[in-house]
């Protein structure tokens, strides 16, 4: 057998490893590369790897459960589903939001990034969504409103201009989801949701500017994920939202201020903008083509080097005739399908093998964490319905928490206890109260509007046990495992030991790098303990900052707090 030593007949023979695992895709390998393959033991080893990860990814996932690797595999099939077919801007438009996931990076070319590449429209659609700065649920939804055909609903246009008026309020329970999304998908519905919403603002703008409150709310800072659900509504369960009552300070002063509802119109502009910006003249194709890639290496300067692939530029009066327009994928539907995270069984017609070796290379390359393995984004969606949270904080040395928390969703409360202090924020009735332990009487104060809003992201964020807001502010590079129960001091049953790592960057320059432990239940996938580390260049080892401790209480449990606090 010939021994592991990847050359030149290696890399080529890389191209035919899926075809080789397949009976009837061996008939397509060239007779002198399947002797290769047979003989070689290097081949031998990567053919091995490449059928365990494929059996691997056949296996059951549940949808909660799928890794980003798995992820990243998805966006891959749908952008390769488009080899040798010609590319246009609706084609392309579905995948811009998605591609600014951190998450599901793309770093090699592929049809769609190709299209990108040569078109200067969409690259500048791309780069407008981008400076939005969205969550990474508002970047999924809006790529399904941008795969949606107009109006394909049931809602007629005078039910939906009926509830025009709701929707400008921000009173989205008084509406539908059908309704909503037909707001958003049908041209003349949302044109006169738009036309609306721009009398209200200037009929405000006509108005006594000292009747507006906008000395105590920072409109201008006000961040375009705040107003985004109010203007792209798409894809919202009016009927599902627990936390509506939590944003409520935020839409009754937006509802009545000309400065954030000429923002939400210029929001309106840019999403709605790019979902009817008529076709460029750039149509791309993308060839799988093995030559390409070895003719490509010795020319630096092209931008695909050493990919095996091939691309033609052509005006759409040219090359492109209508009926040979590819449609859009259907990328809602294709993002809800159970797809396992490497299988990849339909790409092995002739021609679109080598894109699944693509694939199939980048799948290998990432890493995939047990299918029973608690991922983070479990651990912020279990927060998130958590109704009533007790948190005690400690510092190493003190065995008496520095700081309590309570919070309560259910009863709209949130309570510190800080030293001798204790302050509670009544968001329902608008008020804070704040006393000493050692004093009875209590101090009353009426919330402004800013400080509601800030009350109101505690409350419906993560409580501050997650290093970071949402998953789209971790970082690309940190590293996410499980710590084996032989590496925990104290093993519990049912609670399983994770831990987050990574690079922070400090204003004068230096690095520090973090870790965060956290000890949660396996199967409710709610942090029993969090762990707070840092590590300097000169240390040897990580330091110990603070530890959190929670409970999850009853909603009685949390009412007698409030009472045995005096409050």
């Amino acid at each position: 057998m010939i021994a592991p030593n990847p050359n030149l007949l290696c890399q080529q023979a890389e191209l035919y490893y899926y075809d080789f695992l397949c009976e009837e895709g061996r008939a397509l390998i060239p007779e002198p590369m399947v002797s290769h393959i047979k003989q070689c033991q290097y081949c031998q080893e990567q053919i091995d790897k490449l059928e365990k990860a494929l059996s691997q990814g056949e296996g059951h996932i549940e949808p909660e459960q799928e890794q980003v690797s798995s992820a990243v595999t998805v966006m891959l099939k749908l952008h390769f589903a488009y080899i040798g077919k010609p590319i246009t801007c609706e084609t392309v438009k579905p995948f811009l939001p998605g591609m600014l996931d951190p998450d599901l990076e793309i770093r090699i070319p592929t049809p769609i990034t190709v299209h990108l590449d040569n078109c200067r429209q969409c690259s500048e659609d791309l780069e407008t969504i981008r400076k939005l700065n969205l969550s990474r649920k508002q970047l999924r939804r809006l790529s399904q409103l941008l795969a949606e055909k107009p109006a394909e609903d049931n809602v007629s246009c005078s039910k939906a201009r009926a509830a025009i008026l709701a929707v400008v309020h921000m009173a989205f329970q008084e509406t539908t989801k059908e309704v909503l999304k037909h707001l958003c998908t049908c041209l003349s519905c949302r044109k006169a949701l738009y036309e609306f919403r721009d009398t209200i603002c200037r009929e405000y703008e006509e108005a006594e500017r000292e009747e507006i409150d906008e000395k105590v709310f920072p409109c201008e800072e006000l961040p375009i994920t705040d107003i985004f659900d109010y203007v792209v509504p798409y894809g919202l369960d009016p009927a599902a939202n627990q936390y509506v009552k939590f944003r409520d300070s935020l839409t009754s002063h937006m509802r009545t201020c000309p400065t954030c509802l000429a923002k939400m119109q210029h929001l309106h502009n840019t999403v709605y903008g790019i979902a009817e910006r008529p076709e460029s003249d750039v149509v791309t194709v993308c060839h799988i083509d093995e030559s390409a890639k070895a003719e490509a290496a010795t020319k630096f300067e092209d931008a695909y080097a050493g990919f095996p692939i091939r691309v033609e530029i052509a005006s759409r009066e040219e090359q492109v005739k209508a009926e040979q327009l590819v449609s859009t994928v259907s990328f809602t539907t294709a993002l809800r399908q159970k797809v396992s995270a490497v299988n990849l069984k339909r790409f092995a017609k002739t021609g679109v093998a080598a894109a699944a070796v693509i694939l199939i290379a980048i799948a290998l390359l990432l890493t995939i964490q047990p299918t029973k393995a608690v991922t983070i984004d479990q651990i912020y969606k279990a927060l998130e319905k958590a109704k009533n949270v007790y948190i005690a904080s400690f510092v190493p040395d003190k065995k008496e928490p520095v700081q309590e928390i309570w919070v309560s969703r259910s009863l709209n409360v949130y309570i510190t206890k800080t030293g001798n202090q204790l302050v509670l924020w009544d968001i329902s009735n608008r008020v804070r109260k704040s006393k000493q332990l050692d004093i009875t009487a209590t101090e009353t104060m009426p919330l402004t509007a800013n400080m509601i809003t800030d009350i109101e992201k505690l409350i419906s964020g993560s409580l501050g046990l997650m290093p970071f807001y949402d998953m789209s502010e971790i970082p690309g590079d940190a590293q996410w495992s499980r710590v084996d129960e032989k590496g925990v001091e104290e093993p519990t049953k049912g609670i399983e030991v994770y831990v987050l790592q990574w690079l922070e960057k400090r204003y004068d320059g230096s690095i520090i790098l973090r870790k965060w432990q956290l000890f949660v239940d396996a199967n409710m996938s709610l942090p029993q303990r969090v762990e707070w580390y840092k590590k300097l260049i000169n240390d040897s080892e990580f330091r110990l900052e603070t530890k959190m401790v929670v409970k999850y209480l009853k909603e009685s449990e949390l009412q007698t707090v409030i009472k045995e606090l005096s409050f």
